[in-house]
């Protein structure tokens, strides 16, 4: 692809990218705002610890963001959801006329980005990898929640374009990142970002309110109890925001879900108690890394977005709300995570539900 390309944030997933598109001949420079991060890249070159045991190193060139200039032909922005008008900010200047923006992030930041940058030149990359990072210059790949499917084979990212069907630009990023991960253009990229958002809203906050790496979050009876109440709110508000999304998490019906929060079938929570075994031990949502390593999580931009989203529609949603306000009570040390912290989860949204249906 010619032109200049960055990759804006490069930690657990936007590592992965900078490095195998800087390996595979691009000429992509990173932009990283953590010193931390970006002195050891600079250092001792960015290791990716792959599934099957294998250790990449790669040393694409990395810069501060008040290092950027001009003229930025491609931007990948993969930094926390909270950074993202920063970043633009820092971004806007330095895009070339025709210039791309996609977001390599989660939730749905398209909405933040395209005031800003304009809708034309966004796209977004649904990611449905993971890895961690606990450490600068590591990036340890681990078997994901939602790539571990019974019997659906997903790619590593879904690339659309913002409110149309994919085209010509959708086409090319797919090709790009497939030096990157298996990707595959789609027509309706919010629709997947609601698909997602199933799984970021419903994972996220249990483990780090419960402190749990994602295998021990799903062999949780209470935890998978918490994950299909906030999972079938997010279905609910995802209809309300127009996208009647028919599968989450590759293997389930949105039936099953619904049948779930219900109590009217063990379906869902059957299945989520099977997929602990196909996700690595290490795996940890974004959230959890966070919350251990003492930093603001983006849990506004999960269940608390799909909270104030709800809220819109008047649609109740006392499993995300009280999620919400549970991970709040970590990040300003009110206080720790832990699994007796799901019982309260529980007590919570139990509470609201009944208050609500009385």
């Amino acid at each position: 692809m010619a032109g200049r390309l960055i990759v804006y944030g490069i930690g657990a997933i936007g590592g992965q990218v900078a490095g195998r598109l800087h390996s595979a001949g691009l000429a992509v420079t990173a932009v990283e705002p953590w010193d931390a991060q970006r002195e050891a890249v600079v250092r001792d070159g960015l290791r990716i610890a792959r599934l099957d045991g294998g250790v990449e190193r790669h040393h694409p060139p990395v810069i501060a963001p008040e290092e950027l200039e001009g003229p930025i032909d491609l931007c990948l922005l993969a930094v926390k959801s909270y950074d993202t008008k920063a970043a633009l900010e820092r971004v806007l200047p330095h895009l070339a006329t025709d210039a791309l923006v996609v977001s390599l992030q989660n939730s749905i930041n398209e909405e933040l980005i395209a005031p800003m940058a304009g809708a034309g030149r966004v796209l977004g990359g649904v990611v449905l990898v993971n890895a961690v990072l606990l450490e600068p210059g590591l990036v340890t790949a681990t078997a994901s929640v939602s790539r571990a499917t019974a019997g659906v084979r997903l790619p590593g990212v879904y690339v659309g374009e913002y409110l149309r069907p994919a085209g010509d630009h959708a086409r090319r990023i797919a090709r790009l990142l497939d030096a990157v991960w298996p990707a595959e253009p789609i027509d309706d990229l919010l629709g997947e970002r609601w698909t997602k958002m199933v799984t970021n809203s419903a994972l996220n906050p249990v483990s780090g309110i419960g402190g749990l790496a994602s295998a021990a979050m799903l062999a949780n009876a209470a935890a998978r109890r918490a994950i299909i109440g906030i999972a079938a709110e997010v279905l609910r508000v995802a209809e309300a925001e127009g996208h009647l999304l028919e599968r989450v998490m590759g293997d389930f019906a949105a039936e099953d879900v619904y049948a779930g929060a219900e109590g009217s079938s063990d379906a869902f929570d059957r299945g989520l108690a099977a997929r602990a075994a196909r996700v690595s031990a290490d795996a940890a949502t974004s959230l959890l890394q966070d919350v251990l390593r003492g930093r603001r999580t983006e849990v506004d931009y999960f269940s608390g977005l799909v909270a104030r989203k709800g809220s819109a529609h008047g649609i109740a949603t006392p499993w995300c709300d009280a999620a919400t306000a549970l991970v709040h009570d970590i990040e300003e040390g009110r206080r720790a995570p832990a699994v007796a912290n799901l019982d309260e989860l529980l007590r919570r949204a139990g509470a609201s539900e009944q208050a609500a249906s009385g």
